[in-house]
């Protein structure tokens, strides 16, 4: 029989819909019972005109700079399937998830940097003095990226790609935790933290004040979904060591095997 590592866990994902169906299918491979919960949309920009102008003007660019798979997907869909890849243009993906979006798309990736997060990208991409460089990101980005890239002498380009906004899962969590056991919720942004966080907070919720001993164990995809976490007062679990679902996997089979299971 197949080892099932994960039997009869109940695990939350609150990774947006359209996104979730792979790590879920994941967990019930391993045994568990996921729950759907998404805590944000991923939604087109309120003005999509700055992101078309500058995807007309790509054969200019030096470097594309990707931060999420979810801008890829954006960039994909403005530009239309059949487009092709400036052959001059040079891609930086931030990690494995946006580089196995850029290679389905049909893209090469000339870079990753040292670290799945974007200040290391920022840091590390080879840029030279006037490399004109374009940056397509959520409208709940910080300009960190932008600002490091600017002082080494490089032309930033950075319209908004897409916008993340609140999905009922997000309310839904707090349901879930009331009417039954859960063993752990996975985050995969800091959105999706923040979003639960909310939730919770509305259902008068607080993750800190439930027993350490059986209260759902806190797991992240890296290290900056965690941070927010901790910014938002939760216990962190567990962080993935890979930035990807099966890093997020990884991470739940390490703090899921010292607990037993809810009952």
């Amino acid at each position: 029989m197949r080892e099932r590592p994960l039997e009869g866990r109940r695990i939350v994902v609150t990774r947006a819909a359209a996104q979730g169906a792979a790590l879920l299918e994941s967990l019930r491979t391993l045994g568990a019972m996921p729950i759907a919960a998404p805590a944000i949309r991923i939604l087109p920009p309120e003005d999509p005109q700055p992101l078309l102008e500058a995807l007309e003007r790509l054969d200019t660019m030096d470097w594309l700079v990707c931060t999420s798979a979810n801008a890829v997907r954006a960039v994909v869909t403005a530009r239309g399937p059949e487009a092709t890849w400036p052959t001059s243009l040079r891609i930086a993906a931030v990690g494995t998830a946006t580089a196995v979006a850029l290679r389905a798309a049909g893209a090469t990736i000339a870079f990753t940097p040292s670290q799945a997060v974007a200040d290391a990208l920022g840091r590390e991409l080879p840029v030279t003095a006037g490399d004109h460089v374009l940056w397509p990101h959520g409208d709940l980005a910080g300009p960190a990226i932008v600002d490091t890239l600017t002082a080494r002498g490089a032309t930033v380009r950075a319209p908004v790609a897409y916008r993340t906004v609140s999905d009922a899962g997000s309310l839904g969590v707090a349901e879930i935790l009331r009417d039954g056991h859960v063993d752990a919720i996975t985050f995969t942004s800091g959105s999706t933290v923040r979003h639960v966080v909310e939730g919770l907070a509305a259902a008068g919720i607080a993750m800190v004040d439930l027993d350490p001993a059986t209260r759902p164990l806190i797991v992240c995809i890296g290290p900056v979904t965690a941070s927010a976490a901790r910014d938002c007062g939760l216990p962190v679990d567990a962080v993935a060591a890979s930035h990807d679902d099966a890093g997020l996997i990884d991470a739940l089979l390490r703090c899921c095997t010292t607990r037993s299971v809810a009952v």
